[in-house]
């Protein structure tokens, strides 16, 4: 396996002479990320349909993923492997009324999240 400084399709990138040990909320950060080909294909793809570049086609479906609640079929694409066998062990003593309210709390968003724990406080 060859390292990233060997490889020039995944070059290591030098800091920026702006940035500090601290990260600066107020300008983009790079992110380099290696995709299969097929995927950076699809995103292409899909970013051309939009009519945007391959970066605002990715951030935008990362604010989609965060911005609330997916639907059933969104989640279970995202779910971590164990997800569904450990709910299921947790989920013994709970109702399927309180299934539902976990199952959809954990899909709100962090400030959502908030707000329904002040209104019911």
């Amino acid at each position: 396996m060859t390292s990233s400084e060997d490889n020039p399709r995944f070059p290591v990138l030098p800091p920026r002479e702006d940035e500090d040990d601290e990260f600066d909320r107020t300008k983009p950060y790079r992110f380099v990320v290696r995709l299969p080909a097929e995927m950076r294909d699809r995103l292409a793809k899909a970013a051309g349909t939009h009519r945007r570049s391959i970066n605002s086609a990715i951030v935008a479906r990362l604010e989609q993923t965060f911005s609330g609640l997916p639907g059933e079929a969104e989640s279970s694409l995202i779910e971590p492997p164990m997800q569904v066998p450990l709910d299921a062990l947790f989920r013994r003593t709970l109702t399927e009324d309180e299934q539902v309210i976990i199952r959809m709390f954990r899909r709100l968003s962090q400030p959502k999240r908030q707000a329904l724990i002040d209104l019911l406080k």
